[in-house]
């Protein structure tokens, strides 16, 4: 168990359980199990472009943020492949809530900092031939207005062997009523094609190019998808 030592404000003690595969795979299937049979009927979710999801090997999934309800949309929408996400850290202030996220496969990320743990975390999933989602923009932005992507994106995509998913969202945050999803959709996942980093400067170089084309495709995708919602 990776349990942070107790301290105050951001240096607050997580309560997450780091499993050998990042998730606890019976509860896992169950729960995408489950989402599967609701999601769909209850929010009239679809999933587009899931040709681009590589069936094995290290995948970088990233999208775009809504709200925090995305992740179970994100998770059904990678299905079969169990996906491991980046998610704030603030969900796991609380040992039920922090155990729960671990066996779902979520990783707690700090904000506002470079967090060396969550990136570690993630890359050695990568490595290992992993699904990995994240979030770049670190909040929900509730709209279609993207907001600016962290560096570490890029950092993540440049692992050798990575393949590089854009994906975007919409729809989720009109779900969610306060803290309650009681809000109904149309949700739809879309995934792009994949993006492959420049091979030219140096690392960091490469890092913001790649995490800035990423971006600009999931904001295109994105405008996309409210556009057509607006006429529909």
């Amino acid at each position: 168990m990776a349990t942070d030592p107790p301290s105050r404000g951001r240096d607050a003690p997580l309560h997450w359980h780091a499993f050998a595969n990042g998730v606890w795979s019976p509860f896992y299937g169950f729960a995408i199990w489950l989402v599967g049979r609701v999601f769909p009927r209850r929010f009239d979710f679809e999933v587009r472009g899931r040709e681009h999801l590589p069936a094995t090997g290290g995948v970088l999934v990233v999208a775009n943020h809504l709200a925090d309800i995305d992740p179970p949309f994100l998770c059904l929408a990678c299905a079969p492949r169990p996906a491991i996400t980046l998610g704030a850290s603030r969900h796991f202030a609380h040992r039920p809530l922090g155990y729960l996220l671990s066996a779902l496969g979520t990783v707690p990320l700090r904000m506002g900092t470079a967090d060396v743990r969550a990136l570690r975390v993630a890359s050695e999933h990568l490595r290992a031939g992993r699904l990995v989602v994240i979030y770049p923009e670190g909040r929900p932005s509730f709209s279609d207005r993207l907001g600016g992507f962290a560096e570490g994106a890029g950092l993540l995509g440049l692992i050798e062997g990575v393949t590089v998913v854009p994906a975007a969202i919409w729809g989720a945050h009109r779900i969610v009523k306060g803290r309650w999803p009681l809000g109904r959709g149309p949700v739809r996942v879309v995934f792009g094609a994949p993006v492959r980093p420049t091979a030219t400067g140096r690392r960091r170089e490469q890092a913001r190019a790649l995490t800035a084309e990423v971006r600009g495709v999931i904001e295109t995708m994105v405008t996309g998808l409210a556009a057509g919602d607006a006429r529909d």
